[in-house]
């Protein structure tokens, strides 16, 4: 399996490396969130737009999106910056539900990004 060589391969590139960087930067204030729990929708987000850009990579080249290879990368990925949380920052810590969120919004991306390449493969 090949990556794609588009925009949407380098922007899921770049979405990486800001999403290792807001998950890792120490937090600066204590002001409180706009809304309850609203860390679980950042991380939803955040790995929505992750995963959906990586999926849409594939989906530019008319080649259908590794589903099972991107949840995979998904599980490793929520993993790895949650146990950096813990181990790297002082103000963060590892949480299972910010890990559910990103694979909550993992899933969203992956099943966006199959029927979008379901509607025009016409499967």
């Amino acid at each position: 399996m090949s990556l794609p060589r588009n925009k949407y391969t380098l922007f899921a590139a770049l979405w990486f490396a800001a999403l290792w960087f807001a998950l890792l930067r120490e937090s600066g204030s204590h002001t409180p969130p706009p809304f309850p729990h609203f860390d679980k929708a950042a991380h939803f987000a955040a790995f929505f737009a992750q995963f959906w850009l990586a999926a849409r990579a594939w989906n530019e080249e008319c080649r259908r999106p590794p589903i099972l290879h991107l949840a995979a990368a998904a599980l490793v990925l929520a993993a790895a910056t949650e146990a950096a949380q813990a181990l790297f920052t002082r103000t963060r810590s590892a949480d299972l539900l910010d890990a559910l969120a990103d694979l909550s919004g993992t899933a969203a991306a992956l099943w966006l990004a199959d029927k979008v390449w379901r509607s025009r493969n016409g499967r």
